[in-house]
């Protein structure tokens, strides 16, 4: 009776985070979301509930759920169920793994932003000096902003400092991007071949299942080779290729999740290289070299 109490009460508390979940559109494919919501379907799988009864109870909109384009963690739930619909399968345990592996995912992603904040502080920060250094100089009686707006000296460097913090936002745009998981799918197609060959499919069927899943969302096909390797070493050795399948999924998801970790650890020191080789030099730009102008400007005219 506790056991039964405390999976009811999970499934409140999760059912409760998917609240918002009201269609399975493409408006709410986020990872974070996408997690909570093949979690709740787990368990009202798991419940005893029919998997259309699942859907309804989730308040999962089926024709929208279906209409989902791949290559979203969206889009990869609703084909994972409609195979498993085709293939009388017990989705429960695939739809855990894809849940832990989005919300691995989506905490990486949100680590990956964390690390911004440092180097956008730092950079909000140098791009205020210039107007201080500025006004501190005007109030010294120099005048470095007639320099940046009347000469043609100080309208090259605007543009300079301008196309420098442009290229600083792009390149930690583009480290943040490189450094965001975009790993999640990785061990799925393994994982519903496993399903597959559980539910009673043909061994070319299954591995069939596998190909179309990572055709949609994995750009390396690796490990469908491995896949291939596990078919022959159960062939010749009896083993259960499922149970094989299976291990072998989540093997390739602890690799993933270790590897986004790294990447995003490293994240934090690569993000200050454009602050330094950027930032900086568009400061000198606009705050240091007009001060030194307008100085030696007001020297010599002395």
């Amino acid at each position: 009776m506790v056991d039964v109490l405390h999976k009811w009460g999970n499934l409140l508390r999760i059912f409760v985070r998917s609240r918002f979940i009201r269609s399975a559109s493409v408006a709410h494919d986020d990872l974070g979301e996408v997690s909570a919501l093949s979690q709740l379907l787990a368990m009202l799988l798991a419940a005893g509930l029919s998997p259309q009864q699942a859907l309804m109870h989730a308040r999962v909109e089926r024709d929208a759920f279906f209409d989902n384009k791949p290559p979203t963690p969206l889009a990869l739930l609703a084909q994972v169920w409609r195979l498993g619909l085709e293939l009388g399968a017990s989705m429960k345990d695939l739809l855990v793994s894809l849940s832990h592996a989005l919300a691995h995912a989506s905490q990486n992603s949100r680590e990956a932003r964390s690390q911004l904040a440092g180097p956008q502080a730092a950079t909000r920060l140098v791009m205020i000096l210039p107007g201080i250094a500025i006004l501190g100089a005007m109030a010294a009686g120099y005048n470095p902003l007639a320099f940046l707006l009347l000469q043609p000296v100080g309208w090259f460097l605007l543009v300079v400092a301008a196309g420098l913090m442009w290229l600083a936002h792009t390149w930690s745009a583009s480290l943040v991007a490189a450094a965001e998981p975009t790993t999640w799918a990785i061990g799925m197609p393994t994982e519903v071949m496993a399903m597959s060959l559980r539910s009673g499919a043909s061994l070319r069927h299954a591995r069939h299942c596998a190909q179309e899943i990572a055709d949609n969302y994995l750009t390396d096909h690796s490990e469908l080779e491995q896949c291939d390797v596990f078919m022959e070493l159960s062939t010749r050795t009896g083993v259960a290729l499922s149970d094989l399948l299976h291990a072998h999924a989540e093997l390739l998801r602890d690799r993933a999740r270790n590897s986004s970790r790294e990447s995003i650890e490293r994240l934090g020191v690569k993000l200050m290289i454009p602050l330094g080789v950027c930032v900086l030099p568009a400061f000198i730009a606009v705050g240091v070299l007009p001060l030194v102008a307008s100085v030696i400007s007001s020297t010599t005219l002395k």
